[in-house]
């Protein structure tokens, strides 16, 4: 491998294009090519990166490129074909979320992951916050004694209904809490109710409160109906037997309990959540192993509970998994 590790990047949408405005400023990495079916915005990104190889197809561009990894930022129903290609040829992936739109498909990533030298990391990028990571790090400590709650709020403004028409906010949005959830409690959901106000559309609201496999409960909260980029901060509690962990996002974590205190956010450097993300999914590929940060076993889980929450909505009843 040269000193520079050698990423290329499936899409050049809006996902895509915010994983190659970072990865062309990490000194240590070099951008490989590009591919993304729309000719106009893949030359466009190509130039103003200086990225020489820039192709329409995935495979012509694994067939081409030089690579040492491979981010995977097109639509949702393309990621398990694109990233079980790469894997059958040793190439590392870091799958954008959700890494499959079914348990099914998440299955078949999982044993291309297992057949293959490489390694497939989701991008759960929550995983990378240093923010989320101290809150967990309170909670494993056990001052906050045993979980007996997860709650979380994320809203956001309502072009997200007309930009994703095709993709359940579950899907979108509440996925990253569900992985929270998932990763906080070390466990998937056993149980839940899920409703949608008004339920006709994705400008709405969605709640879903459930049950976790160790008994916990979980209280999702996503809104799509904010008129502007101004909506409340993303919001994390922890409820435990000895106190509780309750986290603004950007402006503050405070512990209740034992020790009470404030952790101010906005004192340190801004969470640059995508470029831990990206540094780690390149240190895995120097090392040759997975660098930790989010499973596909745990991704399976989330998705496994965004399932239950998506048939839920359309019961209007309690699904168990």
């Amino acid at each position: 491998m040269a000193d520079r590790v050698r990423i290329a990047v499936a899409g050049a949408g809006l996902f895509g294009r915010e994983h190659i405005r970072t990865l062309a400023g990490m000194d240590d990495v070099a951008i490989a090519g590009i591919a993304d079916p729309g000719e106009a915005g893949r030359r466009e990104v190509a130039a103003r990166y200086g990225i020489e190889l820039a192709v329409a197809d995935v495979g012509e561009l694994i067939d081409r490129a030089a690579l040492d990894g491979l981010v995977i930022a097109t639509p949702g129903h393309t990621h398990v074909p694109i990233a079980t290609l790469a894997l059958s040829r040793g190439i590392p992936v870091l799958v954008e979320k959700p890494v499959a739109m079914e348990v099914a498909e998440a299955d078949i990533l999982i044993a291309a992951e297992a057949a293959s030298t490489a390694f497939a990391l989701p991008g759960h990028i929550l995983r990378f916050s240093a923010a989320y990571r101290e809150a967990l790090a309170i909670v494993r400590s056990g001052e906050i004694g045993d979980i007996l709650s997860v709650s979380t709020r994320r809203h956001r403004d309502d072009s997200h209904a007309a930009r994703y028409p095709d993709i359940d906010p579950v899907l979108m949005t509440m996925i990253h809490d569900i992985d929270v959830a998932v990763w906080f409690t070390g466990a998937g959901l056993a149980s839940v109710l899920a409703l949608r106000s008004p339920p006709e559309t994705f400008r709405s609201e969605t709640l879903a409160t459930g049950s976790g496999e160790k008994g916990c409960t979980w209280h999702l909260a996503s809104a799509w109906t904010y008129p502007t980029h101004d909506t409340p901060p993303d919001k994390l509690e922890v409820v435990g037997t000895e106190g509780s962990v309750e986290m603004e996002f950007g402006r503050r974590i405070s512990v209740f309990g034992m020790k009470p205190r404030v952790i101010d956010l906005t004192a340190g450097p801004p969470d640059d959540e995508l470029r831990t993300e990206l540094t780690t999914f390149a240190a895995g590929i120097r090392a040759g192993a997975h660098p930790g940060g989010a499973t596909l076993a745990e991704a399976r889980q989330g998705l496994a509970a965004a399932d239950a929450i998506v048939r839920s909505l359309a019961t209007r009843d309690v699904v168990r998994l």
